[in-house]
């Protein structure tokens, strides 16, 4: 009797951790799923941010522009979506689910001279705005500039025109939102080039519901990879890559000639010359295989260098197979770069390890060091490049800048996580470490390198045509 209430117990047990998984676990599933609409359901119109076209990393929010607005109420933002700089509010564009609007009046609003030369600024510099409806971004312009001329500029006969008029085109399959689109009516184009003091303008939309039974909800970023709106930058520079990749190509297989010849030079005349005589003279590469394995005078800062590159290159390898493998949420804003952090966090031993298990191998004794130097060789830099890039982006009130919050968040992930599995790894690849067998010997004095050397075979001449000739394609 007793065991029968113990299993009956324990599958009560079972059933009820069962069930708390799955209650658990059907938000995350109703998530994967999308959101469901029903009828009249209402809809948020999300307004991010704004900017010149031809410079998409300098972006502004929304509201910086005196848009009109009821609310201004942020939406919370996730981590990945403020390191990408979205501010996202909800804009009091009303929209329900499957209802049409015709045109519908969202405010008349009256503007001072100042808030109309901030608008010119904009449609000068071809300022664009940023929406978002379920997760979707739509784009459009904030107006447009007529009489311009391409080589003088902007003339004095020159018309600038605001579009206060947005049309959205939803898609919907069955109840869920599958695609969306804002245009602007240039029939309904309001003339700001006066900036007369008490200019009304009267901003409206319209909404159209459009069926895209075709288009299922898994499938709906689909449409953006063919997008044209997006400049340039967001675009794949495929004929460069192919033109860099062609060029590695055609310098490897000169280098491997060059080489080759080389050797083949040397082995012949080592060939014709008598066994006697042998080692009597070293001539071309033989010169300096006595120094070949000798150990670098600044063996600390080249394992750390060797420790960060690894470190790197795992990065690189994991968040390639993370993309390939669709692990990462193309909606989610900012995910890559998030799971960037995340990822070299974690796999900080690996530089450690590489580090430390070289420097032990070269004769290194202060391993601490040379593990401290490793885990900041790459963040000090990246860190002092950041601080002036986001100084300036802060001066100039850019929503690129990384707010303080965000800043402390990957301070705290540096220290309390990369930091102590740096030196974890070293202390493992300094364990694991064995003794460095050189396949030759090296000489006990070093060969003296001449100093008459042309000024194109000088060590910054060497390092300058290293640096530029990548860059050259």
């Amino acid at each position: 009797g007793r065991v029968k209430a113990h299993r009956d117990v324990s599958t009560m047990k079972h059933r009820s951790l069962i069930a708390l998984l799955v209650f658990g676990l059907s938000p995350l599933a109703e998530a994967s799923l999308g959101a469901h609409y029903a009828a009249h359901e209402p809809l948020q119109v999300i307004a991010n941010k704004v900017g010149p076209f031809n410079n998409p990393s300098e972006t502004y929010e929304y509201y910086s522009l005196p848009f009109c607005s009821r609310t201004k109420k942020r939406r919370r933002e996730d981590f990945g979506e403020r390191l990408v700089g979205d501010r996202k509010v909800v804009s009091p564009y009303e929209i329900t689910f499957l209802d049409n609007v015709p045109w519908r009046l969202l405010c008349e609003q009256s503007f001072s001279q100042a808030e109309l030369r901030m608008f010119t600024h904009a449609i000068e510099n071809d300022y664009y705005f940023e929406m978002f409806i379920e997760d979707l971004p739509m784009w459009g312009y904030i107006g447009e500039v007529e009489g311009e001329d391409v080589l003088l500029g902007h003339l004095e006969t020159v018309r600038r025109y605001i579009y206060p008029h947005l049309h959205f085109s939803i898609g919907y399959n069955t109840d869920q939102v599958v695609s969306v689109n804002v245009s602007t009516n240039p029939q309904r184009k309001v003339d700001i080039t006066e900036e007369f003091d008490g200019t009304e303008v009267a901003f409206s939309y319209s909404v159209e519901w459009l069926a895209r039974l075709d288009l299922k909800w898994g499938s709906r970023m689909s449409r953006y990879h063919d997008s044209r709106f997006l400049p340039g930058t967001f675009e794949i520079h495929w004929l460069s890559i192919i033109n860099s990749f062609v060029l590695v190509l055609l310098l490897t297989a000169f280098l491997t000639i060059i080489m080759m010849r080389v050797l083949k030079n040397d082995f012949s005349r080592y060939m014709e010359v008598e066994e006697d005589e042998i080692g009597e003279e070293e001539t071309g590469w033989k010169l300096i295989n006595g120094d070949v394995f000798r150990f670098p005078p600044f063996a600390n800062g080249l394992t750390a260098l060797l420790g960060a590159g690894a470190h790197l290159l795992c990065v690189t390898l994991l968040l390639l197979i993370c993309a390939i493998s669709n692990c990462i949420v193309p909606t989610k804003r900012g995910a890559i770069l998030t799971a960037m952090i995340i990822l070299y966090a974690c796999t900080a031993p690996i530089g450690g390890f590489v580090s430390a298990r070289l420097y032990r191998q070269i004769g290194g004794k202060a391993w601490l060091s040379n593990a401290l130097v490793t885990a900041t060789v790459f963040p000090i830099p990246l860190a002092l490049v950041f601080t002036w890039v986001n100084s300036v982006a802060l001066a100039h009130g850019s929503s690129a800048a990384l707010p303080v919050v965000a800043v402390f968040i990957i301070t705290a992930l540096y220290g309390l996580v990369a930091l102590p599995l740096t030196l974890g790894g070293a202390i493992l690849g300094r364990q694991l470490s064995s003794d460095f067998n050189a396949p030759c010997r090296t000489t006990r004095l070093p060969r003296e390198i001449p100093t008459d050397a042309p000024w194109f075979r000088t060590p910054a001449a060497q390092m300058f045509m290293a640096g530029f000739l990548p860059f050259s394609a």
